[in-house]
């Protein structure tokens, strides 16, 4: 082999050396490197920085998880519910139906509470329910019976159901959901009357306007009574957490 090849070799070996030793001397944890995170520091950091990155939980969400707050929340009427309870103010066959049931199921919750409640002003609520809700009844019955409208005289199987359920509880538990009850009730009455003040028929629309002024004193009264109660409610389950 002449000098000339001989240093052409010797290159080629210097080479290839330095890339082998250059290959061994690489810190791990390089890009391509399949050991980066595998020390056991790599694997709690990246275990950390997911459970940074999960999603937390909204504090109002967990505020509003108990069964009782569901329940309070459940009992609200939704927009769309008082909007329907408008329109079928406005057709008096329809209102004459509903205002009668909702009518004849708030005298029957007010004699229930009025014996059933401890509280005087759940009491007083109720006795109110009972005198101003009779009154509107044989009101309403003698109008509708002049026009030839039928006029409820019984509770159908759904406001039956609304009472049975509510006579069931006793105590704070009764107060709570009878003073929820009348507070979402009359929202929708309040709805359905303000709809049949543009009913096409005058006497209908003339006693909607007439009793709606009553309706809304029930409403702030159901309010103000479901807001003490649920504070109540809320305090007694603090006090067993």
């Amino acid at each position: 082999m002449d000098k000339h090849a001989k240093l052409i070799l010797l290159a080629g070996v210097l080479v290839g050396a330095g890339a082998a030793q250059a290959q061994n001397t690489a810190p791990p944890g390089g890009p391509g490197d399949p050991t980066a995170a595998s020390s056991p520091h790599q694997r709690d950091a990246t275990s950390a920085d997911t459970a940074e990155a999960a999603p937390t939980t909204d504090p109002e969400a967990a505020a509003a998880s108990t069964p009782h707050q569901h329940e309070s929340a459940a009992m609200k009427p939704s927009n769309a519910q008082l909007k329907m309870a408008s329109q079928d103010g406005a057709v008096p066959a329809t209102f004459v139906k509903k205002a009668a049931l909702d009518g004849m199921t708030e005298v029957e919750l007010g004699k229930i509470a009025a014996s059933k409640s401890q509280d005087e002003k759940v009491k007083q609520f109720a006795e109110r329910m009972v005198a101003d809700h009779s009154k509107a009844n044989e009101e309403l019955a003698s109008i509708a019976k002049q026009k030839g409208l039928t006029v409820p005289t019984s509770l159908d199987a759904e406001h039956q159901s609304m009472v049975q359920s509510l006579n069931a509880k006793s105590g704070k538990a009764f107060d709570t959901a009878y003073s929820e009850h009348m507070n979402a009730d009359h929202a929708k009455a309040v709805a359905l009357f303000q709809g049949a003040i543009t009913s096409s028929d005058p006497e209908l629309a003339a006693f909607a306007k007439q009793t709606l002024p009553t309706l809304e004193q029930h409403k702030t009264m159901a309010k103000r009574l479901a807001s003490a109660k649920t504070a109540d409610a809320s305090g007694s389950e603090k006090s067993y957490e």
